[in-house]
């Protein structure tokens, strides 16, 4: 399977933890994260760390998918499901997949005050 686009991001876990120290939080969260995402990331000890590598996983997938118009954050969810981290896609970021007939590989990390994501595009 050809490698047909490359995408990566890196996002502070402070700037994360300052937003959801912060009066926003709510709508931050409601805005970027699907309802799978907030249950699993929020009751962890490291949440902003869970949060960080997800905002950073779905701008790596914009990146790869070369920005497409009326793209949402929410069209984007970041799974985890006994293996590797994967994207589960809906709206506008799942109708450019298939019709592209692309599939999305994703590696996800956080050390040092930093998260990061990968994200490998490749034909079905």
């Amino acid at each position: 399977m050809p490698i047909v686009g490359l995408g990566l991001d890196l996002c502070s876990i402070e700037r994360i933890q300052r937003i959801l120290d912060g009066p926003r939080r709510d709508a931050f969260l409601a805005r970027v994260y699907t309802d799978g995402e907030r249950a699993y990331c929020a009751p962890r000890a490291d949440a902003a760390s869970a949060f960080a590598a997800r905002f950073a996983a779905k701008e790596a997938l914009v990146k790869a998918l070369g920005v497409p118009p009326g793209v949402r954050w929410r069209d984007m969810e970041v799974v985890r499901d006994g293996g590797p981290p994967r994207f589960v896609l809906s709206g506008v970021a799942l109708e450019v997949m298939e019709a592209r007939g692309w599939d999305a590989m994703l590696a996800l990390t956080h050390d040092a005050g930093v998260a990061a994501a990968t994200v490998v595009l490749q034909t079905k």
